[in-house]
Protein backbone atom coordinates (compact mmCIF):
# COMPACT_ATOMS: atom_id res chain seq x y z
CA UNK A 1 0.00 0.00 0.00
CA UNK A 2 0.96 3.38 -0.54
CA UNK A 3 2.60 5.92 2.18
CA UNK A 4 -0.09 6.85 3.96
CA UNK A 5 -1.06 10.43 5.37
CA UNK A 6 -1.25 10.88 9.23
CA UNK A 7 -4.80 9.85 10.93
CA UNK A 8 -5.44 11.89 13.18
CA UNK A 9 -7.48 10.61 16.47
CA UNK A 10 -9.37 13.72 16.94
CA UNK A 11 -10.62 13.78 13.90
CA UNK A 12 -12.96 11.31 14.64
CA UNK A 13 -13.53 12.51 18.06
CA UNK A 14 -14.69 15.58 16.30
CA UNK A 15 -17.31 13.59 14.13
CA UNK A 16 -18.66 11.69 16.52
CA UNK A 17 -19.03 15.18 18.94
CA UNK A 18 -20.20 16.58 16.03
CA UNK A 19 -23.14 13.72 15.54
CA UNK A 20 -24.03 14.21 19.15
CA UNK A 21 -24.14 18.00 18.90
CA UNK A 22 -26.99 17.52 15.74
CA UNK A 23 -28.96 15.34 17.78
CA UNK A 24 -29.44 18.09 20.80
CA UNK A 25 -28.36 21.30 19.61
CA UNK A 26 -29.24 23.38 23.02
CA UNK A 27 -26.44 21.27 25.14
CA UNK A 28 -23.23 22.67 26.09
CA UNK A 29 -20.53 20.97 27.23
CA UNK A 30 -20.19 21.69 31.00
CA UNK A 31 -17.08 23.32 32.50
CA UNK A 32 -14.61 21.41 34.14
CA UNK A 33 -14.90 18.41 31.34
CA UNK A 34 -11.55 17.25 30.70
CA UNK A 35 -10.93 17.23 27.11
CA UNK A 36 -8.04 14.55 25.94
CA UNK A 37 -6.81 13.39 22.81
CA UNK A 38 -3.98 12.31 20.88
CA UNK A 39 -2.75 11.59 17.15
CA UNK A 40 -1.52 8.50 15.53
CA UNK A 41 1.25 8.66 12.82
CA UNK A 42 1.01 5.61 10.28
CA UNK A 43 3.83 5.37 7.46
CA UNK A 44 5.88 3.07 5.56
CA UNK A 45 9.94 2.67 4.96
CA UNK A 46 10.53 1.34 1.76
CA UNK A 47 6.99 0.07 1.58
CA UNK A 48 6.93 -1.28 4.71
CA UNK A 49 4.34 -0.74 6.68
CA UNK A 50 5.88 0.76 10.56
CA UNK A 51 4.89 0.51 13.82
CA UNK A 52 2.35 3.33 14.17
CA UNK A 53 3.65 6.55 16.02
CA UNK A 54 1.65 8.02 19.09
CA UNK A 55 1.80 11.51 19.70
CA UNK A 56 1.76 12.38 23.81
CA UNK A 57 -2.23 13.02 24.66
CA UNK A 58 -3.18 16.75 25.26
CA UNK A 59 -5.54 18.16 27.91
CA UNK A 60 -7.33 21.10 28.88
CA UNK A 61 -10.37 21.93 30.55
CA UNK A 62 -13.86 23.45 29.18
CA UNK A 63 -14.28 26.93 31.17
CA UNK A 64 -17.09 29.00 32.25
CA UNK A 65 -19.20 30.35 29.73
CA UNK A 66 -21.49 32.68 32.51
CA UNK A 67 -24.83 33.39 29.90
CA UNK A 68 -28.09 34.27 31.32
CA UNK A 69 -31.44 36.25 30.21
CA UNK A 70 -33.93 37.53 31.64
CA UNK A 71 -37.54 38.08 30.54
CA UNK A 72 -40.53 40.03 31.35
CA UNK A 73 -43.26 36.78 31.58
CA UNK A 74 -46.15 39.76 31.39
CA UNK A 75 -47.82 40.24 27.46
CA UNK A 76 -48.48 43.71 28.77
CA UNK A 77 -47.97 46.35 31.69
CA UNK A 78 -49.63 45.13 34.92
CA UNK A 79 -52.88 46.72 35.88
CA UNK A 80 -53.51 47.62 39.67
CA UNK A 81 -55.98 49.46 41.89
CA UNK A 82 -54.81 52.05 43.78
CA UNK A 83 -54.36 50.76 47.11
CA UNK A 84 -53.82 47.17 46.34
CA UNK A 85 -50.93 45.47 48.23
CA UNK A 86 -48.88 42.23 47.22
CA UNK A 87 -49.43 43.19 43.35
CA UNK A 88 -46.99 40.73 41.35
CA UNK A 89 -44.96 41.58 38.51
CA UNK A 90 -43.55 38.04 37.06
CA UNK A 91 -40.04 38.09 35.39
CA UNK A 92 -38.03 34.33 34.00
CA UNK A 93 -34.32 34.17 34.52
CA UNK A 94 -32.45 31.58 32.66
CA UNK A 95 -29.04 30.44 32.44
CA UNK A 96 -28.02 29.63 29.17
CA UNK A 97 -24.15 29.26 30.50
CA UNK A 98 -22.88 25.71 30.63
CA UNK A 99 -22.53 25.86 34.43
CA UNK A 100 -24.75 25.07 37.57
CA UNK A 101 -25.14 28.98 38.88
CA UNK A 102 -26.42 30.78 41.79
CA UNK A 103 -28.35 34.12 41.13
CA UNK A 104 -28.29 37.24 43.07
CA UNK A 105 -31.13 39.27 42.54
CA UNK A 106 -32.57 42.96 42.83
CA UNK A 107 -35.31 45.05 41.28
CA UNK A 108 -34.45 49.01 41.13
CA UNK A 109 -36.79 51.29 40.31
CA UNK A 110 -36.79 51.91 36.57
CA UNK A 111 -36.13 55.63 35.36
CA UNK A 112 -38.25 55.06 32.42
CA UNK A 113 -42.30 53.41 32.36
CA UNK A 114 -42.54 49.52 31.35
CA UNK A 115 -44.14 49.41 28.03
CA UNK A 116 -43.36 52.42 26.48
CA UNK A 117 -45.70 54.31 29.08
CA UNK A 118 -44.60 56.78 31.14
CA UNK A 119 -43.29 56.36 34.84
CA UNK A 120 -45.05 58.40 37.38
CA UNK A 121 -44.51 57.34 41.05
CA UNK A 122 -42.71 54.27 43.05
CA UNK A 123 -44.85 51.47 44.25
CA UNK A 124 -43.62 50.59 48.07
CA UNK A 125 -42.60 47.44 50.42
CA UNK A 126 -40.92 46.21 47.41
CA UNK A 127 -39.41 42.86 47.65
CA UNK A 128 -38.59 39.82 45.06
CA UNK A 129 -39.35 35.95 45.78
CA UNK A 130 -38.33 32.47 43.44
CA UNK A 131 -40.83 30.32 42.22
CA UNK A 132 -40.68 27.47 44.53
CA UNK A 133 -42.17 25.18 41.93
CA UNK A 134 -44.85 23.74 44.58
CA UNK A 135 -47.91 25.28 42.73
CA UNK A 136 -48.49 27.60 39.61
CA UNK A 137 -48.06 31.62 39.99
CA UNK A 138 -47.10 33.34 43.25
CA UNK A 139 -47.97 32.39 46.56
CA UNK A 140 -46.66 33.79 49.94
CA UNK A 141 -46.69 30.56 52.09
CA UNK A 142 -44.64 28.94 48.90
CA UNK A 143 -42.37 31.64 47.23
CA UNK A 144 -39.99 33.01 50.12
CA UNK A 145 -36.40 32.47 48.70
CA UNK A 146 -34.91 35.29 47.74
CA UNK A 147 -31.89 34.30 45.78
CA UNK A 148 -31.75 31.46 42.98
CA UNK A 149 -29.94 28.48 44.10
CA UNK A 150 -28.05 26.16 41.58
CA UNK A 151 -29.73 26.81 38.52
CA UNK A 152 -29.01 24.07 36.16
CA UNK A 153 -27.78 25.13 32.98
CA UNK A 154 -30.47 25.82 30.54
CA UNK A 155 -32.52 25.84 33.16
CA UNK A 156 -35.17 28.82 33.72
CA UNK A 157 -37.20 29.52 37.07
CA UNK A 158 -39.70 32.43 37.45
CA UNK A 159 -38.70 35.13 39.67
CA UNK A 160 -41.71 37.38 41.32
CA UNK A 161 -41.48 41.62 42.15
CA UNK A 162 -44.21 41.59 44.68
CA UNK A 163 -45.20 45.72 45.97
CA UNK A 164 -47.81 47.82 47.25
CA UNK A 165 -49.94 50.61 45.29
CA UNK A 166 -50.16 53.54 47.42
CA UNK A 167 -53.86 54.55 48.21
CA UNK A 168 -53.25 58.27 46.27
CA UNK A 169 -52.08 57.35 42.91
CA UNK A 170 -54.67 58.13 40.53
CA UNK A 171 -56.03 56.47 37.30
CA UNK A 172 -53.30 55.83 34.70
CA UNK A 173 -50.07 56.27 36.91
CA UNK A 174 -47.41 54.14 36.40
CA UNK A 175 -44.31 52.25 38.42
CA UNK A 176 -41.53 50.31 36.85
CA UNK A 177 -38.84 47.83 37.70
CA UNK A 178 -36.06 46.70 36.03
CA UNK A 179 -35.40 43.09 37.27
CA UNK A 180 -31.71 42.53 37.78
CA UNK A 181 -29.99 38.77 37.90
CA UNK A 182 -26.31 38.94 39.21
CA UNK A 183 -24.38 35.05 38.59
CA UNK A 184 -23.04 33.99 41.82
CA UNK A 185 -20.62 30.64 42.63
CA UNK A 186 -23.62 27.87 42.81
CA UNK A 187 -21.41 25.17 44.88
CA UNK A 188 -23.52 24.84 47.82
CA UNK A 189 -27.44 23.76 48.00
CA UNK A 190 -29.05 26.43 50.37
CA UNK A 191 -26.82 28.91 50.56
CA UNK A 192 -25.85 31.76 48.54
CA UNK A 193 -22.27 31.49 46.79
CA UNK A 194 -20.60 34.75 46.24
CA UNK A 195 -21.27 37.68 43.33
CA UNK A 196 -18.94 36.64 40.61
CA UNK A 197 -18.33 40.44 39.48
CA UNK A 198 -15.41 40.01 37.25
CA UNK A 199 -14.11 37.21 34.31
CA UNK A 200 -11.05 36.03 33.24
CA UNK A 201 -11.11 37.88 29.55
CA UNK A 202 -8.17 39.81 30.36
CA UNK A 203 -5.65 37.15 31.24
CA UNK A 204 -3.99 34.37 29.53
CA UNK A 205 -5.43 30.72 28.88
CA UNK A 206 -4.73 28.25 31.16
CA UNK A 207 -6.12 24.78 30.02
CA UNK A 208 -5.64 23.20 33.77
CA UNK A 209 -7.88 25.74 35.31
CA UNK A 210 -11.59 26.38 34.63
CA UNK A 211 -11.73 30.38 34.11
CA UNK A 212 -14.86 32.46 34.07
CA UNK A 213 -15.92 34.09 30.38
CA UNK A 214 -18.74 36.70 30.80
CA UNK A 215 -20.64 36.11 27.62
CA UNK A 216 -23.91 37.68 28.28
CA UNK A 217 -25.76 40.18 26.52
CA UNK A 218 -26.45 44.16 27.60
CA UNK A 219 -30.47 44.12 29.24
CA UNK A 220 -32.76 46.99 30.72
CA UNK A 221 -30.29 48.21 33.16
CA UNK A 222 -27.16 46.70 32.43
CA UNK A 223 -24.20 46.42 30.02
CA UNK A 224 -23.30 43.35 27.61
CA UNK A 225 -20.48 41.09 29.21
CA UNK A 226 -20.76 42.24 32.82
CA UNK A 227 -22.69 38.82 34.42
CA UNK A 228 -25.64 40.29 34.55
CA UNK A 229 -29.07 40.56 32.80
CA UNK A 230 -32.20 42.48 33.33
CA UNK A 231 -35.76 43.28 32.33
CA UNK A 232 -38.32 45.67 32.82
CA UNK A 233 -41.77 44.93 33.62
CA UNK A 234 -44.38 47.79 35.23
CA UNK A 235 -47.52 48.62 37.14
CA UNK A 236 -50.27 50.78 35.75
CA UNK A 237 -53.21 52.10 37.69
CA UNK A 238 -56.12 51.66 36.79
CA UNK A 239 -59.37 53.77 38.65
CA UNK A 240 -62.07 55.26 38.55
CA UNK A 241 -62.10 58.97 37.30
CA UNK A 242 -64.51 60.82 39.68
CA UNK A 243 -65.14 64.35 39.55
CA UNK A 244 -67.29 66.36 42.26
CA UNK A 245 -68.93 69.52 41.92
CA UNK A 246 -71.30 71.77 44.09
CA UNK A 247 -73.61 74.38 43.59
CA UNK A 248 -76.47 76.43 45.36
CA UNK A 249 -78.68 78.38 43.87
CA UNK A 250 -81.54 80.54 45.77
CA UNK A 251 -85.10 79.68 44.99
CA UNK A 252 -87.04 81.66 47.19
CA UNK A 253 -87.33 84.26 49.45
CA UNK A 254 -89.85 85.79 52.10
CA UNK A 255 -89.72 89.39 49.71
CA UNK A 256 -89.75 88.66 46.05
CA UNK A 257 -91.62 86.28 44.00
CA UNK A 258 -88.54 86.73 41.30
CA UNK A 259 -84.62 87.35 41.02
CA UNK A 260 -84.39 85.61 45.07
CA UNK A 261 -81.96 86.76 47.26
CA UNK A 262 -80.01 84.80 50.22
CA UNK A 263 -81.86 87.01 53.38
CA UNK A 264 -82.82 85.10 56.40
CA UNK A 265 -86.19 83.10 55.29
CA UNK A 266 -84.70 82.03 51.53
CA UNK A 267 -84.60 78.86 50.77
CA UNK A 268 -81.13 77.76 49.03
CA UNK A 269 -81.05 74.21 46.92
CA UNK A 270 -77.58 72.45 47.20
CA UNK A 271 -76.92 70.09 44.27
CA UNK A 272 -74.00 67.61 43.94
CA UNK A 273 -72.92 66.03 40.92
CA UNK A 274 -70.43 63.48 40.93
CA UNK A 275 -68.93 62.11 37.66
CA UNK A 276 -67.53 59.22 36.57
CA UNK A 277 -64.74 60.31 33.31
CA UNK A 278 -64.65 58.59 30.58
CA UNK A 279 -62.02 55.75 30.14
CA UNK A 280 -62.59 55.22 34.16
CA UNK A 281 -63.24 51.84 36.32
CA UNK A 282 -66.52 51.30 37.63
CA UNK A 283 -66.42 53.37 41.39
CA UNK A 284 -68.52 51.16 43.36
CA UNK A 285 -70.48 51.64 47.11
CA UNK A 286 -70.52 54.93 46.53
CA UNK A 287 -71.78 57.17 49.82
CA UNK A 288 -72.37 60.77 49.03
CA UNK A 289 -72.38 62.84 52.95
CA UNK A 290 -72.58 66.67 53.63
CA UNK A 291 -72.41 67.65 56.94
CA UNK A 292 -74.56 70.39 57.81
CA UNK A 293 -73.03 71.12 61.33
CA UNK A 294 -70.50 73.97 60.60
CA UNK A 295 -73.03 75.89 59.76
CA UNK A 296 -76.43 75.21 62.08
CA UNK A 297 -76.38 78.46 63.49
CA UNK A 298 -76.94 79.98 59.70
CA UNK A 299 -79.23 77.44 57.63
CA UNK A 300 -81.30 74.45 58.76
CA UNK A 301 -82.32 71.43 56.78
CA UNK A 302 -85.35 72.20 54.86
CA UNK A 303 -87.42 68.60 55.62
CA UNK A 304 -90.07 68.93 53.30
CA UNK A 305 -87.70 70.19 50.77
CA UNK A 306 -89.33 67.59 47.74
CA UNK A 307 -92.51 65.90 49.68
CA UNK A 308 -93.35 65.39 52.92
CA UNK A 309 -91.05 63.99 55.25
CA UNK A 310 -88.52 63.84 51.72
CA UNK A 311 -85.85 66.61 51.84
CA UNK A 312 -83.33 64.72 49.59
CA UNK A 313 -83.91 64.41 45.76
CA UNK A 314 -81.38 61.87 43.42
CA UNK A 315 -81.42 60.98 39.90
CA UNK A 316 -78.23 58.26 39.47
CA UNK A 317 -77.75 54.99 38.09
CA UNK A 318 -80.13 52.54 39.64
CA UNK A 319 -82.02 54.68 41.59
CA UNK A 320 -83.47 55.94 39.54
CA UNK A 321 -84.56 59.66 37.78
CA UNK A 322 -85.46 62.80 39.82
CA UNK A 323 -86.32 60.48 42.76
CA UNK A 324 -87.34 61.77 46.60
CA UNK A 325 -85.58 60.08 49.27
CA UNK A 326 -87.36 60.04 52.90
CA UNK A 327 -85.22 61.57 55.74
CA UNK A 328 -85.80 58.40 57.58
CA UNK A 329 -83.09 56.24 58.02
CA UNK A 330 -85.23 53.49 56.10
CA UNK A 331 -84.96 51.38 53.12
CA UNK A 332 -84.38 53.77 50.63
CA UNK A 333 -80.44 54.93 49.83
CA UNK A 334 -80.75 58.72 51.63
CA UNK A 335 -81.18 59.81 54.71
CA UNK A 336 -81.10 62.98 57.13
CA UNK A 337 -79.26 62.08 60.66
CA UNK A 338 -76.77 64.01 63.07
CA UNK A 339 -77.18 67.29 60.86
CA UNK A 340 -75.69 65.29 57.94
CA UNK A 341 -77.14 64.42 54.01
CA UNK A 342 -76.25 60.79 53.00
CA UNK A 343 -76.66 59.16 50.16
CA UNK A 344 -75.82 55.51 49.40
CA UNK A 345 -75.57 52.63 47.18
CA UNK A 346 -74.70 54.22 43.85
CA UNK A 347 -72.17 52.71 41.26
CA UNK A 348 -70.95 54.96 38.64
CA UNK A 349 -69.60 53.19 35.09
CA UNK A 350 -67.47 55.30 33.16
CA UNK A 351 -69.42 58.13 31.76
CA UNK A 352 -72.08 57.97 33.96
CA UNK A 353 -73.05 61.11 36.94
CA UNK A 354 -75.19 61.14 39.63
CA UNK A 355 -76.94 64.17 40.95
CA UNK A 356 -78.03 65.01 45.43
CA UNK A 357 -80.39 67.70 45.88
CA UNK A 358 -81.56 69.15 49.27
CA UNK A 359 -83.04 72.79 50.47
CA UNK A 360 -81.93 74.59 53.46
CA UNK A 361 -83.69 77.50 54.96
CA UNK A 362 -81.30 80.54 56.20
CA UNK A 363 -81.94 81.24 59.87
Amino acid sequence: MATRNAIFRNCFVFGVLLFCTTADVFALTASGTSITNSATVNYDVNSIPQTAKESNTAAFVVDNKVDLTVTTNDGAIVQVTPGATAQVLTYVVKNTGNTIQDFSLTAPDAAAGAFAETETFNATNVHIFVESGAHVGYLDTEDTATYIDQLAAGAEIKVYVVANIPLAQIDADVSSFDLVAQVAAGTTTGSKGADITSDDVGTADNSTTIQIVFADGAGSADAAKDGKHSSRDGYKCVSSKLTIAKTTTVISDPFSSSNPKAIPGAVVEHVITVSNGAGGADATNITITDDLTAQDANIAFLATGYAADSGINVTAPIIGNNINLTNASDSDEGSFGSNTVTVTGITLTAGQSAIVKFKVTIK
